[in-house]
């Protein structure tokens, strides 16, 4: 019989058990522009978890993807900006050529909020939500928000205490620069980041407390960050050598296009450059749209794709797959208390789930499946406790 027990809670120890995620009146999904693991955590949250952003990890396609379910290769936002005609363009709104989580909200007569620090941003896809706020838009019944960073962070979570008193929207996206513009300006891992993951990690322990657990609260970010210091001038280098491209730098990565011959060959032999990945490659990396460049150039540990003269002003960087490891940590009404990974594509998915939404759309993500991350601790006590319960009643008997 105790030989039989402890074969039972054995067997229960080392089988992952499966929980599901239920149902929310409400879905706030914070995304933290540039958070790194290795700087930014939380704790008391009901599900941990580790997310695995799009390559290439940029704000625009981290966002898209979060908020559409579906890669690059589908939404067509592979970077920031595009080349066409041989100028660097900004991608509007127009440019997404997936439905975003927004447009599925209010086909369910539903409301959705879009607040953002980075006004270039709101106008991008928060122009997609029933309403969107950021520095350059927002209600009356807000205040003027400031231009110090610090203040703006405050600002940005003050607007989704207030909007969501007035607004009573079914779904809130908020997206949090300061991060991102800390990490690129001082370093990821310098002091001045820190503070700032302070200060965010602080701003939503009080929404967490204030919102209670009738509302879902999803924190997670678009891309993480790397330490940079040497740059790759990839123009300056073609053109030296003859050779015809043109380049779009995109962080830690560079797009190639109109690529004559030997320029792959000469490109991999420069300092700095980790891979080079070709056309064949593109569906792996789920980039494979018809606006994509005729190569894509990785940088090592270190470097960015940039101009010499503008390194002084990067101390950090993204784009590469260096970055794609982001937080992940979710509470709340639906969220069950157990640990999983995920892909940016499965967030919109769960949201659709968690807000119990009808959208018609195949999206490349799921839902999440959520397990133990580990034995827990109770029953490996109750393991060891029958354990020594046994060997004493031997003892005992001896």
């Amino acid at each position: 019989m105790k030989k039989s027990l402890v074969l039972l809670i054995s067997l229960f120890l080392i089988t992952p058990v499966q929980y599901e995620f239920g149902h929310s009146s409400q879905v706030i999904l914070i995304i933290l522009d540039g958070a790194d693991p290795s700087v930014f955590a939380l704790e008391g949250f009901t599900l941990e978890g580790e997310c695995t952003s799009v390559f290439p990890t940029m704000t625009d396609p981290g966002h898209v993807s979060l908020l559409t379910g579906v890669y690059p290769s589908r939404h067509g936002i592979l970077a920031n900006e595009y080349l066409e005609e041989e100028k660097v363009r900004i991608y509007s709104s127009e440019k997404i050529e997936a439905k975003t989580l927004f447009e599925i909200i209010k086909e369910n007569g539903k409301k959705g909020v879009f607040i953002s620090g980075k006004g270039e941003l709101a106008a991008f896809i928060g122009v997609k939500a029933n309403l969107s706020v950021s520095p350059g838009s927002y209600p009356v019944y807000l205040s003027a928000p400031s231009g110090d960073p610090y203040e703006l962070t405050r600002w940005i979570f003050e607007a989704i205490t207030e909007v969501n008193e007035k607004e009573h929207p079914d779904f809130m996206c908020v997206s949090v620069p300061i991060l991102d513009d800390f990490g690129h300006q001082y370093g990821p891992k310098s002091k001045e980041t820190k503070r700032a993951a302070e200060l965010v990690e602080a701003l939503i322990y009080s929404l967490k407390n204030f919102l209670g657990d009738e509302t879902t609260l999803i924190v997670t970010a678009d891309h993480g960050m790397s330490p940079t210091s040497k740059a790759i001038p990839l123009h300056v280098l073609l053109r030296n050598a003859d050779y015809d491209a043109e380049v779009l730098y995109v962080g830690r990565c560079a797009f190639l296009y109109h690529v004559e011959s030997g320029v792959k060959e000469f490109v991999s032999d420069q300092k700095g450059v980790e891979e080079i990945i070709e056309m064949t490659e593109y569906s792996v990396c789920h980039v494979d749209h018809r606006t994509a460049p005729d190569l894509i150039v990785t940088a090592e540990d270190g470097y960015l794709f940039i101009p010499e003269p503008l390194l002084k002003n990067y101390r950090g960087m993204h784009g590469s797959f260096d970055e794609q490891d982001v937080p992940l940590y979710m509470t709340g009404e639906g969220i069950p208390r157990m640990y999983t990974e995920v892909n940016q594509v499965d967030i919109t998915p769960l949201i659709v789930h968690l807000l119990n939404l009808e959208s018609g759309v195949t999206f490349d993500g799921s839902l999440p499946q959520v397990k133990e991350k580990e034995a827990s601790s109770y029953f490996v006590l109750v393991l060891l406790g029958i354990a020594l319960y046994v060997l004493f009643r031997k003892f005992l008997s001896s």
